[in-house]
């Protein structure tokens, strides 16, 4: 849903990882937000919805790995009442848009390690979002 607009505002502050949405295309200092469900919303805020974000952070610089999940802790983490627009394509062309607004974007926990692979450190950074698309009026 919104996992492209939470990339971008990581990519201007940490440009030395490849980030991308939903899967994963570099080795190597890499940074991916993946969309991971949600909670239903409540049988009365039934515009709410509640989805949840995933950013996974890789880098053979166990250190930077350290720092920069820490950064999308920090930069993510009571985001509120900001508006985003969602386009969806097909064949490269836009073909609808959603308007939303993010009420709090609240971090689940502290950044996560999730151990080395192949030499890489990796965390997880989870954040629960509450937002409720724009409608216009007819």
């Amino acid at each position: 849903m919104i996992q492209y607009h939470l990339m971008k505002k990581l990519q201007l502050i940490l440009p030395d990882l490849e980030w991308t949405v939903d899967y994963k295309t570099a080795n190597d200092n890499t940074g991916t937000v993946y969309y991971e469900g949600g909670g239903s919303p409540g049988i009365y805020d039934v515009p709410i919805r509640h989805p949840r974000y995933m950013v996974y952070v890789s880098s053979s610089d166990w250190g930077y790995a350290e720092y920069a999940a820490q950064t999308v802790h920090d930069t993510l983490h009571k985001i509120f009442n900001e508006p985003v627009t969602v386009e969806f394509m097909k064949n490269g062309n836009v073909v609808a848009t959603k308007s939303y607004r993010v009420f709090l974007i609240k971090s689940a926990s502290e950044p996560l390690p999730l151990g080395v692979e192949h030499d890489k450190m990796d965390y997880s950074v989870n954040f629960d979002v509450t937002l409720v698309e724009n409608k216009e009026e007819l």
